[in-house]
């Protein structure tokens, strides 16, 4: 399992902008993978037997965006779909596509607001402060034809409320604003993507 790890992170490196970058989340992974507890950066720093070390390096690894996400999925998607119960031409490929809310305590993060709390009582609706996101996973069947699948991630959006602009903002400013409230929220902040079968 861990040789196979290893491997797909390989696959992985041209996400990363200089090579000490892809060692140093290559190392998160495997605190990850090894968290017992919350799955926070201090967790996955502790897990993999760095918390004696300095933490800076880890924490500027999410500035600047140092980290292509896009291409890091890519690296999953390609593999599902070259999977040979995915790749045969007289088989589906299903998707599915489920939002979840992230707990945050910080007024000030970007893309936080006061959401519907989804594990909340039926009769009584409660609020929680957090982020949005959609995220996308392919199926990945244990067998030919109908069979038992396991739900792989390939994708994840951040998808934040749209802010409403003040009362003195400018016209352009409030069509700007309705355009974004129209369109559908699953493709804020997002570029159009398709999976697409390789002859």
């Amino acid at each position: 399992m861990i040789k196979e790890f290893d491997g797909l992170f390989l696959e992985c490196n041209s996400a990363f902008k200089q090579y000490r970058s892809a060692l140093r989340t290559h190392n998160l992974a495997y605190g990850l993978l090894n968290c017992l507890g919350r799955h926070t950066l201090t967790g996955m720093i502790t897990s993999s037997g760095r918390q004696f070390v300095d933490w800076s390096s880890v924490y500027r690894l999410f500035q600047d965006n140092r980290i292509n996400i896009d291409s890091m999925f890519s690296v999953i998607t390609n593999s599902l779909l070259n999977n040979k119960f995915c790749s045969n031409q007289d088989e589906n490929i299903y998707s599915h596509m489920d939002d979840t809310i992230l707990n945050k305590t910080g007024r000030k993060i970007f893309g936080t607001s006061w959401r519907r709390d989804p594990l909340g009582p039926p009769f009584h609706t409660n609020f929680i402060w957090g982020q949005r996101f959609i995220q996308i996973s392919i199926s990945l069947p244990e067998k030919s034809g109908a069979s038992i699948s396991r739900a792989i991630p390939v994708d994840l959006h951040h998808c934040p409320t749209v802010k409403k602009p003040g009362k003195k903002a400018t016209p352009e400013l409030l069509n700007e604003y309705k355009e974004k409230e129209n369109e559908p929220k699953s493709t804020r902040n997002r570029k159009d993507k398709g999976f697409t079968r390789k002859s």
